[in-house]
């Protein structure tokens, strides 16, 4: 076992020390989307509960989000989680009008806002929001670095460093085979942003690239048959909503688990077939360290990789910074 990822793993019970009636939790924005990373918070999340003993009550998607069903389930001693990632913020306004909704209608609960990256490219935002979350007495932030921790101290006085939930699968998922490979030269994976959050370095570090290296991000991996099920579940979950179908909700809930399992255990068959990982996506980093891969890490477009390396991977020895050549 590699001691840092064990540590990273054990420091999650922070969190269900937070919880003081396991029996009675809601769980909130699982990701019924495509962004593997989500899906691998998604899935140490739900080992968490596992783990940890953590039932939970009602757990819904954004798309199968309704306040007034929430409101149903709440009562005196329920604990409120929202599910963590990198969309504290503005880039993504729609999650966080979700966990803003669930501050102002839920004073007297106590709220738990699994680690999460924040980012606001504006500061009116920033303070508006911030303006919501501190009126809730009992709402616990946990940061995923240190830059995070100083803009949430803007939203509640309850605020924590954490590694992220993905953390949980370690010692879960099949490792890469540890003994030497035997091609005469190492095959590496460079494993890059495509959205929203990607950066100059990653369009120069394609642009070095020889023709026969590969580049992949997570829609590489998925196919039209993913979308496909993506696009179904999704408009299930509306029509579940529109017409209060708690039942096929949790149909859902229990499908786009099983099914989120699967598409992990894919990609994870195509991390372990590299010798190595560069990557700017956080997750391919976490990802990699999680299945023994050498990887090395290079930002996005506001910091957040090299924000999580410094505070919690740099010391695994498989591990580093990328530098340009």
């Amino acid at each position: 076992m590699n001691e840092v990822l064990l540590s990273l793993k054990q420091q999650l019970a922070h969190i269900a020390a937070l919880i003081p009636d396991k029996e009675n939790v809601l769980y909130f924005d699982y990701p019924l989307h495509l962004n593997v990373g989500d899906l691998l918070i998604y899935a140490g999340t739900e080992q968490f509960f596992q783990d940890y003993g953590i039932h939970i009550r009602l757990r819904r998607c954004l798309q199968a989000f309704d306040i007034e069903e929430a409101q149903k389930y709440v009562n005196k001693g329920t604990t409120i989680l929202c599910h963590g990632g990198g969309n504290f913020g503005d880039l993504y306004p729609s999650i966080h009008r979700l966990r803003e909704e669930l501050v102002r209608r839920f004073p007297e609960n106590r709220i738990i806002v699994l680690p999460q990256t924040a980012y606001f490219s504006d500061q009116a935002a920033m303070e508006r929001s911030a303006a919501i979350f501190a009126r809730h007495q009992d709402c616990h932030l946990f940061a995923r670095d240190d830059k995070t921790l100083q803009i949430m101290m803007n939203f509640s006085s309850k605020v924590r460093l954490s590694p992220d939930m993905a953390h949980q699968l370690y010692g879960c998922l099949a490792q890469k085979n540890s003994q030497p490979g035997q091609r005469a030269v190492e095959k590496t994976l460079y494993f890059l942003r495509k959205d929203i959050e990607a950066s100059q370095l990653e369009k120069e570090i394609q642009s070095a690239l020889s023709a026969g290296d590969e580049v992949k991000d997570w829609q590489d991996i998925l196919s039209q048959g993913d979308m496909r099920r993506e696009l179904l579940y999704s408009r299930l979950s509306r029509l579940a909503n529109k017409f209060r179908l708690a039942w096929l909700k949790d149909w859902i809930n229990n499908s786009w688990y099983s099914y989120s399992m699967a598409l992990i255990e894919r990609c994870r068959q195509v991390f372990v077939a590299y010798d190595s990982v560069v990557t700017s996506r956080l997750h391919g980093h976490i990802f990699s360290c999680l299945l023994g891969v050498p990887n090395r890490v290079c930002d996005n477009s506001y910091g957040k990789n090299t924000g999580y390396y410094r505070q919690w991977t740099k010391d695994i020895d498989y591990v580093s910074l990328y530098e340009k050549e």
